[in-house]
C-alpha cells in the first residue's frame, strides 16, 4: 500500500515537473524576445532627437498658439522740419533765440549741426538752422515753436516729420561685429597657442590686423546708426512775411530815377558802339557799291544808244 502511494506520487511529481518545463519553455521565448526589444526602445529613445514641446492650444478668436516670441526693438531715426513766417525784423532774433536754447540744453540734450542768414534787402530776409536733439527735449522744443512764432507776428507755415528704419541695418551690423569679433578671439588664441612657422605667424597677423580693421569699421558704423536713432533732427526753415505797404514797395521807382542819366549815356554808348562797328564796313562797301552803281549806268546808257541808232 505505502508501495503504491509512492508510485502515485512520483508519477504526479513527474507531471508537475514536466507541465513546469513545457510552461517556461513556452515562457522563455516572449522574455528573450522582449529584451532585444527593450534595449532596442531604450537605444532608439536616446539616438533619436529630443521630440519636439506641445504646440499650446489655440487662442482664443481661432487664433492658433505657438511659441510667445520676444518682440524685437525697432530702431527709427526720425527727421522734422518747420517753416516760419515772419516779418523781415523779427527772422535774425527768433534764429538767434533758437540757436541759444539748444546751446543752453548743453550737446548732451542738443546740438546745432548749422545755421545760415540771407537777406535780400530790409523787406526781405530768409535764415535756416539745423538741430540734432534727444526726443524728448525736442518734443517740448517744437511745441514752443507756434507760440514763439506768434509772439513775434508770425506763424508755422509748415511741418512735416519722416522716419527712415535702420532696423534691418543695425541688425546686421551687429551680427557681423559678433562674428568678427569671435574670429578675432580665435586668431589671437592661434598665435599664443601654436607658434608654427614664421610665415604662417606673419599670415595669422595679417588676417588679424583685417578683422581688427573690420570690426573697428563696423563699429563706427553702428555708432553712427544709433547716433541717429537717439537724436532726431530738425531743419527750421524762416521766412518773410509778405507786408504790401512797405518803404521796399516803392524802391524800383527811386532807382529809376537814380538811374535815369545812367541809361540815358549806355544808350549813346550803344548807338556809337554801332557807328564804329559800321565804318569799316562803309569804307570798303562805299566804294564798290559807286563803282557797281557806275558800271550799271554806263551798260544802261549803251543799250539805250544802241536802241536808238
Amino acid at each position: 500500500m505505502r508501495s503504491t502511494w509512492m508510485m502515485a506520487g512520483i508519477a504526479v511529481a513527474a507531471l508537475l515537473a514536466g507541465c513546469s518545463e513545457q510552461a517556461a519553455m513556452k515562457a522563455a521565448p516572449s522574455m528573450d524576445m522582449a529584451a532585444p526589444a527593450a534595449v532596442e526602445g531604450r537605444m532608439a529613445a536616446e539616438s533619436a532627437p529630443e521630440a519636439p514641446a506641445a504646440e499650446p492650444a489655440p487662442a482664443p478668436g481661432g487664433g492658433i498658439g505657438g511659441p510667445i516670441l520676444t518682440p524685437q526693438p525697432t530702431y527709427l531715426a526720425y527727421q522734422y522740419a518747420t517753416q516760419i513766417e515772419v516779418p523781415a525784423p523779427k527772422v535774425e532774433p527768433l534764429i538767434q533765440a533758437h540757436e541759444q536754447a539748444c546751446r543752453k540744453a548743453g550737446p548732451q540734450l542738443c546740438q546745432v549741426l548749422g545755421a545760415s542768414t540771407n537777406s535780400n534787402g530790409p523787406d526781405d530776409v530768409s535764415a535756416q538752422l539745423e538741430l540734432r536733439a534727444e526726443p524728448k527735449w525736442l518734443q517740448g522744443f517744437r511745441d514752443g515753436l507756434a507760440g514763439q512764432a506768434k509772439a513775434a507776428d508770425g506763424r508755422i507755415k509748415g511741418a512735416s516729420v519722416t522716419a527712415e528704419d535702420l532696423t534691418r541695418q543695425i541688425v546686421d551690423t551687429e551680427a557681423r561685429l559678433r562674428a568678427q569679433k569671435t574670429l578675432r578671439e580665435r586668431l589671437q588664441q592661434l598665435l599664443k597657442d601654436r607658434p608654427g612657422k614664421l610665415s604662417d605667424l606673419l599670415e595669422t597677423e595679417r588676417e588679424l590686423a583685417r578683422v581688427q580693421g573690420e570690426i573697428d569699421s563696423q563699429e563706427s558704423e553702428l555708432s553712427v546708426m544709433r547716433a541717429r536713432v537717439s537724436m532726431s533732427r530738425l531743419s527750421l526753415n524762416y521766412e518773410t512775411k509778405p507786408n504790401p505797404v512797405t518803404g521796399g514797395a516803392f524802391e524800383p521807382i527811386g532807382d529809376a530815377f537814380n538811374n535815369f542819366f545812367r541809361v540815358v549815356a549806355q544808350g549813346f554808348a550803344s548807338l556809337i558802339y554801332g557807328v564804329a562797328a559800321l565804318l569799316p564796313w562803309l569804307a570798303v562797301g562805299g566804294p564798290l557799291a559807286w563803282l557797281g552803281v557806275r558800271w550799271w549806268r554806263g551798260r544802261k546808257a549803251k543799250a539805250k544808244a544802241k536802241a536808238d541808232g
